[in-house]
């Protein structure tokens, strides 16, 4: 059994979309381009390949915030050799430049010498992949732990309040590996919460990590309040709002409903009183993100989903997302999708 999930685990994180491998060499030298080739590449980690596959809408890491890199096929090997040089693994997308959106600038990278595409005002569709390699510089990560499959909206354990579970029940063989498969199916989703509902399981337990920051720069950190949540567990929660807690509004999404995301209100501050994963008592002071994320999963195992309590006008596929709001402020957004009524004042004479 152990060498079946070992083997299931590659394959399910390898993913090509052609299933070929070996890129074609048809491209000019850089030096001689006078045209936009009609291939370029882009490296991804293997956790933001995973999240655009999930949500079907790219996840671009932080350095891309304010355009978007590319590299032809001669300079891969030098990109590689600068930036990946001790990743376990990364993924090569092979794309196809005339199905881009945006606009395509060949030019020098701030400071340096060396020119490289760039896509401004843009995003990457995901129609425009080619081909998808994956290489794996080191083993997998918790490959030998199986993961679970998530159910998705409409599945009636999401509309079910969970049970809760006894210190006895906490502490078997049982829920101690449903603990370790939920952890490892929230890092392969990958996700920063996974409630039990999420996986068929009708329990009141979650489990929480918020520790890769890396599609959010350093400016989108200090607005949310965000900062690394190590790995736990929380079980039988009860969730106090703090008396002095303000609101704070950021689009959310779920791993039950990969396709959505939309604004929700939540409150910065929260006290949650628990169970640990040993059967012990704890109380948790969430702040920022954090406390958005308790909000979340806890949400779950009371049977509510984020799309219970978002802005109904904000609610939109995560393409959309991506190609239109990502970089608006809340603001921006809420403004861009309030409804106008006609002017009903206006007459003709």
């Amino acid at each position: 059994m152990k060498k079946w999930l070992t083997v299931a685990c590659l394959i399910a994180v390898s993913l090509p979309l052609l299933g070929n491998e070996k890129f074609e060499n048809n491209e000019a030298p850089v030096e001689t381009m006078n045209q936009t080739p009609e291939y370029l590449y882009k490296i991804l980690s293997l956790k933001n390949w995973q999240a655009t596959q999930s949500r079907k809408a790219f996840q671009l890491p932080a350095e891309d915030n304010d355009f978007i890199h590319f590299s032809t096929e001669q300079q891969l090997g030098r990109i590689i050799e600068k930036y990946w040089p001790d990743a376990p693994q990364y993924v090569i997308l092979k794309i196809q430049t005339d199905k881009l959106e945006g606009r395509l600038i060949f030019e020098k990278n701030p400071g340096g010498a060396t020119q490289y595409y760039h896509l401004y005002e843009g995003f990457i569709p995901l129609y425009s992949i080619i081909e998808s390699k994956t290489v794996y510089q080191k083993p997998i990560a918790n490959c030998q732990l199986q993961k679970l499959d998530i159910v998705q909206l409409g599945h009636p354990v999401l509309r079910q309040i969970a049970r809760e579970l006894s210190v006895e029940e906490i502490l078997s063989p049982e829920i101690q590996e449903l603990i370790e498969a939920m952890k490892a199916t929230m890092r392969a989703a990958p996700g920063v919460g996974l409630a039990a509902p999420q996986v068929g399981r009708s329990l009141q337990l979650a489990v929480i990590e918020d520790m890769d920051h890396s599609l959010l720069n350093a400016e989108q950190l200090r607005e949310r309040n965000r900062f690394q949540v190590p790995f736990h567990v929380i079980i039988n929660p009860r969730l106090f709002i703090e008396e002095s807690s303000d609101l704070a509004e950021f689009f959310e999404g779920c791993l039950s409903i990969p396709e959505l995301a939309g604004i929700v209100p939540r409150a910065k501050s929260v006290r949650v009183e628990c169970l640990n994963e040993r059967g012990e008592p704890i109380v948790i002071h969430g702040t920022g993100w954090y406390a958005r994320i308790l909000q979340h999963e806890i949400d779950h195992l009371n049977a509510t989903l984020f799309i219970d309590k978002v802005q109904q006008s904000t609610l939109m596929t995560n393409e959309n997302y991506v190609k239109l709001y990502k970089n608006k402020s809340i603001k921006e957004v809420q403004t861009a999708l309030t409804m106008h009524k006609p002017n009903d004042s206006i007459k003709c004479d």
